[in-house]
C-alpha cells in the first residue's frame, strides 16, 4: 500500500536517468525518513504493523530509473531486528510486494532494502510516501529501530542517510497509545487471552515504587541525607563484620602507612593494593615481625571457613586495629587476600554525603572491626558479548576492575558469533580480515554485512578485534585481579562470521590452485547451496558450521590450539566454551556430508548430529587438556533430557542454564542438568540478562524476550537456592498464581534437585545487540552488576524464609542496599569513570500543590524544572509547583556527568482529577 500526495501523479514517461554520486550524496544528506510502529495488537503474536515514510527535502527528484533494470535501481538499506513480510520473505526475496511502487527484499540477517519498482510515482521536493507493511512479532521499543540507513546505486559509494545516523533515533515515531507500547494480544488455543498488561511507569508508580510498602509515607530511608538512612558497610555483604563503634579510627591515607606481605606470598595483592592507595610497599625485609605499627600485613595463614558450605579456598579474615594502629589481612590463598583488600578499600571508601576528609576525597578514616569472610559461590561471574558490537580493550579493562571491586572471578569473554569475530587467529588471518569488519559488501567478500545498525562503512563499533598482544593484556589484566577468562568460540551456530571467511579463504587457495590447503579448515561444502529455507533466530543463512566435515573439526582444533597458546604462562586454559546455543537444525537437511554420516552409521540420525558435534568437539577439548563448558541448549536440546554426563571424557562439563521462561517450560533444565553430573551456572534470563531493559518503558533500551524488564531490585532478589522461588510473572506481566505454580510443579517437566553442590554460581549476561557505543554497554551492566555480586557472594537470611515472612525482610535488605549505591557504590563507579543507568525519579503532588520526588538509589541529587527544561533546580524538599502547568524532573551522578531520563509531571491534569475527586 502507498499514500501519496495527489500532486504527484506524474506519469512514468518522464523519464529519470540512473543518478550520479553527486545526486546520491544529496539525496543522503537531505531525505527525511520517519519509521513509526502503528500496531502491535490487532495482528496477535504473529504480526505488527509498521510504517516508513520518505520525505524528499531535495530539489532532485527520486523515482524510478527508466534506464536501469530492476536490479540496478537505487535502494535503501536497513537494518531491521524483525523479518519484514513474514508472510512472504525471506522466501521468496524479490517478490514484488502489494505496495505497487515498492519491493521489500530480504538481503540476510538483519539486512533489508527497498527498491522502486516501474509503478513508483517520483518524489519530487517537499513530497512524501507512507509505505505501510507488516513485520514479525512485535516492536514495542525505540531501541528495537537500528540507526544508519544508507542510500546505494551499483556503480556509486554508499552514503548513510543522515536523518537516521547516530544514537538519537529520532526518526523513530512515538510510542504514544497502547498499541505502539504494548507488545501482543491473542487467544491461545484455549480461548484464554493472552495481553501485555505493562504500563510505561508513571512518576507517581516510581515513587510508590521507590519506598518501602510497609511505609504510608516518605521513608528515611529513600532521605537524601545518608546519616538518617542506615547503610552495608561492604558490599557484598561479608559473612560477619564487627564494627567497635567505641575504639578508635585508622586513617590509612594519613602519608606514614607501609604495606608489607609475609615471605613469599601475596606480594601481587600488596603491590595491587600499593597501586590503589598510594601507599608505599615496605622496605623491611620480608620476614619482618608482622604487626608493626601504621603496616598493612598480609600474611598467609591457615583461614578456616566462617560457615558452613562456603568457598574455604577463598576465606579470609581482616583485622582493623585503631588501639595499636595495624591492619592485618590473613588468607589462605592470593584470591583471599585479594578480596580481603578489597573490602579493606570498601571500608576506606565514602559517598557522597558521608564524613569524609576534603582534602582526600572520596576516603575516610576505618573503624576498628573485625572482618571474617568467604563466599556462597566460587563461580561469580559477568559475560561480555562483544561480537555483535565491539568494545575497545580499554572498556574490557574498566569492566574487569570492576567486578575485582565486587569479588566477582569469572569473565565468559564472547569472542565470536554470526556479527563478528573478535579474536586474532595466527594462521588463519581472514577471521579477522573478513569476520571482524561489518560495511557495504552484499556478497560478504570483503566483509560482513553491515547488520545491526553499523553502517556501510568499515568503521564504527560493528568494526573491530583484538590481537594476540591485546588479547595476552587483557588476561594479565584479569589474573592480577583473580578472574578467570573463559573464551566463547560460539558453534556449530551462531558461526556466520567464521563461515564466511572460511569460505573466502577457501576461494583465495582454489584461485591459487591450493586445493588441499583451501579445503583444510572450509566449515561449509563449498558449490553445494545451504538450505534456503533454514534460517536462524537473527534471520542468518549460512550460521552454522557443518557437522560432517572433517575440516570443521581440523578448525576447531586449530582454534584450541592458538588459545592455548595464548593463555600460556599467563593464565594457563582451563575451559574451553563451544556455545552451542539456538542452532538451526534443518541448516543441515540437505548436506550431503551429514547425510553420509547417517548413511554410515556413524550417526543415528539427522536429529543425533548436534550430540555427535558436541561430543566430539568435547573430545578434542579433553585431548587438549580442558574442561568444556556449554550453553543449556548445547545440552538439553529441543526440552528433552541432557545427553548422558558419562559420554564426556572431561573432567568437568559447565552448562549454563538461561532459558527459563516460566510458562514455557525448561525452567526445571538446571536440576536436570546438576541431576545428572554437570556443573551448573544460573544465568536465567529472567532475572539475570542485562540487556532487557532497566524499566518497562518504550524509551528505555534492551530486548525483552525473557521478560518486559530486569531492574536492580530484581537481580539483588534472585534467590539462588530455589529457581523455581523466583517465578513472578509471566511474559504478559500477570502474576502467577498459587494454581499456576503448581501446574509447573506437577507437569512432566518437573525435576526435584537432587545434587544441589553442582550449582556452582551465577552469572551476569550482557548481548549487545542493541549497544552500540561504550556508555550504553556500562549504563545497561551497572549497577546491576554490584547486585548480582551481592547474591553470589553473599546468602541473605531472607532467602530461606517463607514467602509470606520474606517480603519484608527482604524489602528492608534492599532499602539499605539500594542507599549504600547511592549514598556511596555509585560514587565509586564515578571515581573510576564508569557510566551506570540512573531511573527516573519518582514524583507525586500533595493535595496542597506541593512536589515531592524519590530516588531509587536514594543519595542521587534529584532536579525538577518549571520552564520546559531551560533551567534545573536541586530538589532538596517539598516544593510548591502549584502555578504551573507541568514539571519536568530528572535524577543525576554526583558529578553531574550523567543523567536519568527526564520526565514529566502533569500538575494541571492532577489539579483538575483532584477537584473532580472533591
Amino acid at each position: 500500500m502507498l499514500e501519496t500526495d495527489a500532486l504527484q501523479s506524474l506519469d512514468n514517461k518522464n523519464a529519470i536517468s540512473a543518478y550520479n554520486q553527486e545526486q546520491l550524496d544529496t539525496l543522503a544528506s537531505t531525505l527525511g525518513i520517519k519509521y513509526q510502529v502503528e500496531d502491535n495488537l490487532t495482528g496477535g503474536i504473529s504480526l505488527y504493523s509498521a510504517s516508513i515514510t520518505l520525505t524528499n527535502h531535495s530539489s532532485i527528484t527520486l523515482g524510478y530509473c527508466a534506464d536501469s533494470d530492476l536490479n540496478h535501481q537505487w535502494s535503501i538499506y536497513f537494518s531491521h531486528l524483525r523479518m519484514v513480510e513474514p508472510n512472504f520473505l525471506p522466501i521468496d526475496p524479490c517478490v514484488d510486494l502489494e505496495y505497487s511502487g515498492i519491493r521489500f527484499s530480504h538481503v540476510n540477517g538483519s539486512i533489508f532494502k527497498l527498491s522502486p519498482l516501474k509503478s513508483f510515482l517520483p518524489l519530487r521536493k517537499g513530497a512524501s510516501v507512507n509505505i505501510k507493511f507488516n513485520g514479525q512479532h512485535y516492536s514495542a521499543s525505540r531501541s528495537d529501530v537500528l540507526p544508519n540507513w544508507y542510500i546505494h546505486r551499483e556503480g556509486t559509494e554508499p552514503r548513510v542517510i543522515k536523518s537516521t545516523e547516530g544514537e538519537s533515533l529520532d526518526f523513530v515515531g512515538p510510542f504514544d497509545t497502547p498499541k505502539r507500547y504494548k507488545r501482543f494480544d491473542y487467544k491461545l488455543s484455549s480461548g484464554k487471552r493472552r495481553y501485555d498488561i505493562y504500563q510505561p511507569f508513571t512518576p507517581e508508580v516510581r515513587f510508590h515504587r521507590y519506598q518501602p510498602v510497609s511505609s504510608s509515607s516518605s521513608s528515611s530511608l529513600l532521605s537524601t541525607n545518608a546519616t538518617s538512612c542506615q547503610l552495608k558497610h561492604v558490599i557484598p555483604t561479608p559473612y560477619t563484620l564487627d564494627i567497635k563503634e567505641s575504639e578508635n579510627c585508622v586513617d590509612i591515607l594519613s602519608g606514614d602507612w607501609t604495606i608489607l606481605a609475609s615471605k613469599g606470598h601475596f606480594e601481587k595483592e600488596a603491590q595491587y593494593l600499593s597501586a590503589k592507595t598510594g601507599i608505599p610497599l615496605s622496605k623491611a625485609a620480608s620476614d619482618t615481625k608482622l604487626g608493626q605499627t601504621k603496616v598493612i600485613t598480609l600474611t598467609q595463614k591457615q583461614t578456616s571457613s566462617p560457615g558452613a558450605g562456603l568457598v574455604e579456598s577463598e576465606a579470609y579474615k581482616l583485622e582493623v586495629d585503631g588501639t595499636n594502629q595495624a591492619i592485618q589481612i590473613c588468607a589462605n590463598s592470593g584470591a583471599g587476600a585479594f578480596y580481603g583488600v578489597q573490602t579493606l578499600l570498601s571500608l576506606a571508601s565514602s559517598g557522597s554525603s558521608l564524613p569524609k576528609d576534603s582534602s582526600r576525597p572520596g576516603h575516610q578514616p576505618i573503624p576498628s572491626c573485625s572482618v571474617h569472610d568467604a563466599p556462597r559461590y566460587s563461580y561469580r561471574g559477568m559475560h561480555a558479548d562483544i561480537s555483535r558490537n565491539f568494545q575497545p580493550k580499554c572498556e574490557i579493562l574498566k569492566l574487569l576492575d570492576l567486578m575485582a571491586t565486587y569479588k566477582m572471578n569469572k569473565f565468559h569473554f564472547h569472542l565470536t558469533d554470526d556479527e563478528g569475530w573478535r579474536l586474532e587467529i595466527p594462521g588463519l588471518e581472514e577471521l579477522t580480515e573478513i569476520g571482524s569488519k561489518r560495511g557495504h559488501d552484499p556478497k560478504e567478500n570483503t566483509c560482513l554485512l553491515p547488520l545491526l545498525g553499523s553502517g556501510p562503512f568499515l568503521e564504527g563499533l560493528g568494526c573491530g578485534y583484538y590481537s594476540v598482544e591485546d588479547y595476552k593484556d587483557i588476561l594479565r589484566y584479569a589474573n592480577d585481579r583473580h578472574i578467570e577468562v573463559i573464551p566463547e568460540i560460539d558453534m556449530p551456530g551462531h558461526s556466520h562470521a567464521a563461515v564466511r571467511a572460511m569460505k573466502v579463504r577457501y576461494d583465495r587457495l582454489m584461485a591459487k590452485g591450493k586445493k588441499k590447503e583451501a579445503k583444510q579448515y572450509l566449515l561449509s561444502e563449498p558449490n553445494i547451496p545451504s538450505n534456503s529455507h533454514a534460517f536462524s533466530v537473527q534471520m542468518l543463512a549460512d550460521n552454522s558450521m557443518n557437522p560432517g566435515l572433517e575440516s570443521t573439526y581440523a578448525f576447531v582444533d586449530k582454534i584450541i590450539t592458538e588459545l592455548k597458546q595464548m593463555h600460556k604462562d599467563i593464565q594457563p586454559l582451563r575451559v574451553f566454551h563451544l556455545g552451542g546455543d539456538e542452532v538451526p537444525y534443518e541448516a543441515w537437511d540437505e548436506s550431503v556430508a551429514c547425510l553420509s554420516l547417517v548413511d554410515s552409521n556413524e550417526v543415528d540420525s539427522m536429529e543425533d548430529l548436534m550430540e555427535y558435534f558436541v561430543l566430539r568437539v568435547a573430545t578434542q577439548a579433553h585431548n587438549h587438556g580442558l574442561e568444556l563448558g556449554a550453553w543449556q541448549d548445547g545440552i538439553v536440546v529441543n526440552k528433552s533430557e541432557p545427553y548422558r554426563r558419562h559420554k564426556f571424557k572431561n573432567s568437568n562439563v559447565s552448562v549454563y542454564f538461561w532459558r527459563n521462561v516460566w510458562e514455557k517450560g525448561q525452567a526445571y533444565d538446571a536440576h536436570k542438568l546438576a541431576n545428572e553430573g554437570y556443573e551448573v551456572i544460573l544465568a536465567p534470563g529472567t532475572h539475570l540478562y542485562f540487556d532487557h531493559p532497566h524499566e518497562p518503558d518504550p524509551e528505555e533500551r534492551g530486548l525483552f524476550w525473557a521478560c518486559r524488564f530486569v531492574d536492580t531490585r530484581k537481580v539483588f532478589s534472585f534467590m539462588p537456592a530455589d529457581i523455581m522461588a523466583n517465578a513472578d510473572v509471566r511474559l504478559t506481566g500477570e502474576s502467577l498464581t498459587r494454581a499456576d505454580l503448581k501446574a509447573i510443579r506437577e507437569s512432566e517437566d518437573y525435576t526435584e534437585l537432587k545434587k544441589p553442590d553442582n550449582i556452582k554460581g551465577l552469572q551476569g549476561q550482557i548481548w549487545t545487540e542493541l549497544v552500540r557505543t561504550s556508555q550504553q554497554f556500562h549504563e545497561m551492566i551497572c549497577p546491576r552488576v554490584i547486585a548480582l555480586a551481592e547474591r553470589a557472594w553473599h546468602c541473605a537470611p531472607w532467602e530461606g524464609q517463607p514467602s509470606d515472612k520474606r517480603v519484608k525482610a527482604q524489602e528492608q535488605d534492599w532499602f539499605e542496599f539500594a542507599s549504600t549505591l547511592g549514598h556511596k557504590e555509585l560514587c565509586r563507579l564515578e571515581t573510576e569513570d564508569v557510566p551506570y543507568h540512573i531511573p527516573p525519579p519518582g514524583a507525586r503532588l500533595t493535595g496542597d500543590g506541593h512536589l515531592e520526588l524519590s530516588c531509587c538509589y536514594p543519595g542521587l541529587p534529584l532536579f525538577y524544572s518549571v520552564d520546559g527544561g531551560v533551567s534545573w533546580i536541586q530538589y532538596q524538599a517539598l516544593v510548591g509547583v502549584e502555578a504551573f502547568e507541568e514539571v519536568l524532573v530528572k535524577a543525576s551522578s554526583h558529578n553531574g556527568k550523567y543523567q536519568s531520563r527526564v520526565t514529566k509531571v502533569d500538575v494541571r491534569s492532577y489539579a483538575e482529577s483532584d477537584e473532580q475527586c472533591n
